[in-house]
């Protein structure tokens, strides 16, 4: 018999087993709020088993007056499957005794928004670690966002515990949004192995299977290629012509750079080099946590002296310098750099229109752009800094000029966009 094909089955212990497996592995299909039911052969009495991803339960299920009643009777991993079916024998008798206590969610402990604030401030300063490296700021930013859409007013002034026992039905709430789910995922586990560490949680992690240890299937995530056609590419530099600073610079240099848009908006002046002859942009560390020196073209460089030209300096002569550092500063707090770039692209996207198209496309469409044109691969990985820069001061040379030819062709294809747009 194959368990997962079936509606009903006679319950035994291992046959139970097998159930609760071939849910938590994936096997078995289940409704659209993680749970798989089945009914046992075996009883006439309406015994069924409920199988979720953390949990599977013996429930008698009846109807009265046409509505179906799922009255729960024990834990399925814990009680016997003869005592379930002589309880279920009992409620249906009449005998509500036979039904397990109600289950009441704890109260007690910090709140979600308390755990959540230390485990913040903990992981930006380097004090909590989750993985193997130090969580990026850039990171940590994008996480923020997701506990303020997704957690911080259903949850924010709840136990621990409240959000432990939902976890599952917030992941299955957004399958249909598959990286956000699975991201959202991720900074619940984060949270909960910081409070544990601290002393703030001490059951187990909601996120992880409790047989296995691993973190629960995530939703697959379909493979996305997309990137700007010359049509589109001359939409978008249209519309953010218009833009007011520094969106209408910003754009441009997404492209023109082939860079992260955390990278982007974290450029400092300190590590722009704008000579005539070889221009370049030095970043300390990336994602991959690796420096990456991005090979400047003409455009870019003529985008940024502009930018330099009217930025606001401090001191005279040699010593005047711009008097914040960074090269997009907020415009009423200049000591931070922006931080409001997904409002700004869903302007671009809605005016230009383009649909389908994230930020993050654009840092696809320097590195096709060049491919397309016959830049050699590992030139392009080197302009877009998909690989870490390990080589002597010598390579690190050649693999900028390499990269600069990259950076050229993509360049070429922006022009051929912006006189599109002219015409």
């Amino acid at each position: 018999m194959v368990i997962h094909e079936q509606r009903a089955f006679r319950f035994t212990e291992n046959a139970i087993e097998q159930a609760i497996r071939l849910v938590r592995d994936g096997v078995a299909e289940t409704k659209a709020n993680g749970r798989r039911i089945w009914r046992d052969e075996g009883c006439p009495h309406g015994l069924h088993l409920v199988v979720g991803l953390r949990s599977a339960t013996f429930y008698r299920v009846a109807k009265a007056s046409g509505r179906k009643i799922e009255t729960r009777i024990g834990d399925a991993t814990a009680m016997r499957v003869t005592i379930a079916r002589d309880k279920a024998r009992q409620l249906a008798a009449g005998v509500q005794e036979a039904a397990a206590a109600p289950i009441r969610v704890r109260t007690d402990g910090p709140t979600v928004a308390e755990a959540w604030a230390a485990y913040i401030a903990d992981a930006a300063s380097g004090e909590f670690v989750a993985g193997r490296r130090p969580t990026a700021a850039s990171t940590l930013e994008s996480y923020q966002g997701l506990f303020d859409a997704h957690l911080k007013a259903a949850y924010g002034r709840k136990s621990l515990h409240t959000l432990a026992k939902d976890a599952h039905a917030i992941h299955r709430k957004m399958r249909t949004k598959p990286v956000t789910a699975n991201r959202l995922l991720q900074v619940i586990s984060n949270l909960f192995v910081h409070a544990a560490r601290t002393g703030r949680w001490d059951k187990a992690n909601p996120t992880l299977d409790p047989i296995t240890g691993r973190t629960f299937r995530k939703y697959p995530v379909p493979s996305r290629e997309r990137w700007l056609t010359t049509e589109e590419a001359s939409r978008v530099l249209a519309y953010a012509a218009t833009e007011p600073d520094p969106w209408n610079d910003f754009w441009p240099l997404m492209i023109l750079t082939g860079v992260r848009v955390s990278n982007l908006r974290e450029m400092e002046w300190a590590h722009l080099d704008l000579r005539d002859d070889g221009a370049t942009w030095s970043i300390p560390k990336t994602k991959n946590q690796e420096p990456h020196v991005v090979p400047l073209v003409g455009e870019a460089v003529r985008i940024l002296r502009a930018r330099l030209e009217r930025a606001p300096k401090t001191g005279k002569g040699r010593k005047e310098r711009p008097s914040s550092p960074w090269v997009f500063p907020m415009r009423d707090e200049p000591t931070r750099c922006i931080s409001d770039c997904d409002h700004a692209w869903s302007r671009v996207r809605e005016h230009a229109p383009i649909k389908g198209v994230r930020i993050h496309d654009l840092r696809r469409t320097a590195g096709s752009w060049a491919t397309q044109a016959g830049a050699p691969i590992t030139a392009v990985q080197k302009f877009i800094g998909d690989k870490s820069i390990n080589a002597t001061a010598v390579y690190a040379r050649a693999d900028v000029t390499a990269a600069r030819a990259a950076g050229e062709l993509v360049e070429k294809r922006l022009r051929e966009a912006n006189a599109r747009r002219a015409k």
